[in-house]
């Protein structure tokens, strides 16, 4: 997945047009098939169906690994820029709850 700090904007585009593109082709192939298969074979509806149900697995799993990588990318930067950011003494001081404070005076 690039880095959508350093690269182009239409790089990034492109790659996230090509990755849906690819999702969606994954879920309308196999049902194309099942459609041209049943009407070949007069097995109407029953090959449409495994296709629609083998294209949503399809695509559910695509859908997840993509997560996965988004989420991965994520929170290794997050974990890297707050890292860095405590060793430079760089972290925002906490804000104190006016309410805890209002309740110690009392």
């Amino acid at each position: 997945m690039p880095r959508q700090d350093s690269e182009p904007p239409m790089a990034v585009a492109a790659y996230w047009v090509s990755r849906i593109s690819s999702i969606s082709l994954e879920m309308v192939l196999p049902v194309g098939l099942g459609y041209w298969l049943d009407r070949r074979w007069g097995t109407e509806p029953w090959l449409v169906s495994v296709g629609a149900c083998l294209g949503m697995c399809l695509a559910m799993v695509s859908l997840v690994r993509l997560s996965q990588q988004a989420n991965s990318k994520t929170g290794s930067s997050t974990k890297t820029n707050s890292s860095s950011a405590a060793s430079r003494g760089q972290l925002p001081a906490q804000d104190s709850n006016p309410q805890q404070d209002s309740d110690q005076q009392s």
